[in-house]
């Protein structure tokens, strides 16, 4: 398990070598095909890129290094990078030399190397747009060029679902906005589960729907920085024939939104989704996700904290609004726990709070909507239920599709 694993994180920077385009569109399609054949630059890559975070790059204002805010993260930065690059050298020597039995802390930092080098980025949003002059852009410049106003669009449907009074530290997963007229969002059914069961979220049945009695809302605005808000109320929740957590069932829900604050107005809905088979067989690799992914929930590690590095790399910034490209890895009935074939998997950087992130093809026309991510584990595994198979259940609870 853990050799496969090295060969797929192998196979992502091995890419990152060889194109002159987006590292997603060219991964090679056998895991431990390619690998990486110069581990100095990617050590000096990944360096200068955590060094020009220091310097305030990636949508704030920058300032000399050791002086402002800055100087007080600069040090953990540095141990942080320390760490990753003690971890990662011999971790890509190996692997240059085809020898794929990487330990714990090894298989960690070339993980933590595929966010930090820029092949597997997540992206913080102001204004529903990549900042770019953001270390991590690299490559990645020529398609967020060109996604841009799609992006965008999509981005300002992208609300955090929490409690009342939530904010970044303090929620449960994301959902986008599908019909602005009839106020409906969809999110996984698993989000709306922790809400009754972990926050204690009052809901009654009502005939295949769920009143809600508690106070429950979605956030449209949750960008870095962004001290205005953009509430709604969630005050029913529609849930389709099979619904389950996961591989458990058909891990959707629909919410219904009131109004919550005065003079306060939705975004625009995405574009009716996308069911389309090709996007569930790979044909159509360019994905991306707009979520609010979390910090690490757990330590894989064995001598070193690495929920402390990635915190790290991700500037210790989690909840809020972020843009995690990445490619189409597995079809449907992949994992042995998904008996509906109704999951495709993914290689884009997540953590926790991304649940219920819309996928889509971002490099499309139009950027659709294809699939709802779920879970699984950031680069090596990530899970999505695709439209193609849920269409038919959504659309009797009021999902647009095209």
């Amino acid at each position: 398990m853990h050799e496969q694993r090295a060969k797929l994180l192998a196979g992502i920077l091995a890419a990152s070598e060889t194109t002159d385009g987006p590292r997603a569109e060219c991964l090679s399609m056998a895991e431990g095909a390619g690998v990486p054949s110069d581990s100095n630059v990617i050590l000096d890559r990944v360096t200068a890129q955590l060094e020009a975070l220091s310097g305030g790059s990636g949508g704030g204002d920058a300032v000399p290094p050791g002086t402002g805010p800055c100087a007080a993260v600069e040090p953990a930065r540095k141990r942080a990078l320390d760490l990753l690059l003690a971890h990662a050298e011999p971790a890509l020597q190996k692997i240059k030399s085809r020898d794929f039995s990487l330990g714990p802390d090894e298989l960690c930092a070339m993980e933590a190397i595929i966010i930090a080098d820029g092949s597997r980025p997540s992206f913080l949003l102001s204004g529903g747009r990549v900042a770019m002059d953001d270390p991590f852009v690299g490559e990645w410049e020529g398609s967020l060029v060109a996604s841009r106003d799609a992006v965008e669009r999509v981005a300002k449907a992208v609300g955090r679902i929490q409690p009342a009074g939530g904010n970044a530290s303090y929620y449960i997963g994301s959902g986008t906005l599908v019909d602005r007229a009839e106020r409906l969002v969809i999110t996984n059914f698993h989000v709306i589960e922790q809400a009754r069961t972990l926050h204690g979220i009052a809901m009654h049945d009502d005939g295949g729907r769920l009143v809600v009695e508690g106070d429950f809302e979605i956030d449209f605005a949750a960008e870095s920085g962004v001290l205005d808000t953009r509430r709604f109320r969630i005050a029913e929740v529609r849930l389709p024939e099979g619904a389950g957590a996961v591989f458990g069932g058909i891990d959707a829900a629909v919410c219904r939104l009131e109004p919550l604050d005065d003079g306060v107005t939705l975004p625009d809905a995405v574009r009716p989704l996308s069911p389309s088979a090709q996007y569930a067989t790979g044909e159509i690799s360019s994905m991306a996700l707009i979520g609010f992914p979390g910090e690490p929930a757990k330590n894989k590690g064995d001598k070193v904290d690495w929920n402390f590095v990635i915190a790290e790399l991700f500037g210790r910034r989690f909840g809020v609004k972020r843009l995690a490209p990445g490619r189409f890895r597995h079809g449907l009935g992949t994992h042995p726990l998904d008996t509906g074939k109704r999951a495709i998997s993914h290689d884009a950087t997540t953590f926790g709070g991304a649940s219920g992130a819309l996928v889509v093809a971002w490099l499309d026309d139009g950027a659709p909507g294809f699939a709802l991510h779920f879970g699984g584990e950031t680069v090596e595994s990530n899970y999505a239920l695709s439209f193609a198979r849920a269409q038919a259940a959504l659309e009797p609870l009021g999902v647009p599709f095209g």
